[in-house]
């Protein structure tokens, strides 16, 4: 029983340096500039990926000259009027990281009216892999 106790006191001291762990990971990442496009602003190129995948949630990037677009799709929604939020948009030493969520229509739900709302986010191109979280 005593192993037990043991064997169990150990786990959940690992369990909680992890949790710390990620929370330092988070605290050294830096903000990314970033500009968000106008539909005036989207390369051709990707406003035809963004058609052929608008109908399923989607997330890609772009290269093009010095530049990268951050592309994030939410698919077929009911109605219209929904909004996107960028929660996060930083990088550490290793990795560029990038979240957004889908803020409710402020329109009547039209059941006969789909949208297809997604944000196409531009920044210089970095040398580091995206993580969309």
């Amino acid at each position: 029983m005593k192993q037990f106790m043991l064997i169990l006191c150990c786990i959940s001291v690992l369990v909680l340096l992890g949790g710390c762990m990620e929370k330092g990971k988070k605290q050294n990442r830096k903000q990314v500039d970033f500009t968000v496009c106008t539909e005036s602003q989207v390369p051709s190129e990707v406003k035809k990926m963004i058609e052929e995948k608008k109908h399923t949630p989607f997330q890609f990037t772009y290269n093009l000259q010095e530049y990268m677009y951050i592309v994030i799709g939410y698919g077929e929604q009911n109605g219209g009027g929904y909004s996107i939020k960028i929660v996060e948009c930083s990088e550490d030493k290793v990795n560029m990281y990038v979240d957004t969520t889908l803020l409710g229509s402020e329109e009547s739900v039209d059941s006969d009216l789909k949208s297809y709302p997604y944000i196409v986010i531009k920044c210089i191109k970095p040398k580091k892999n995206v993580i969309f979280l």
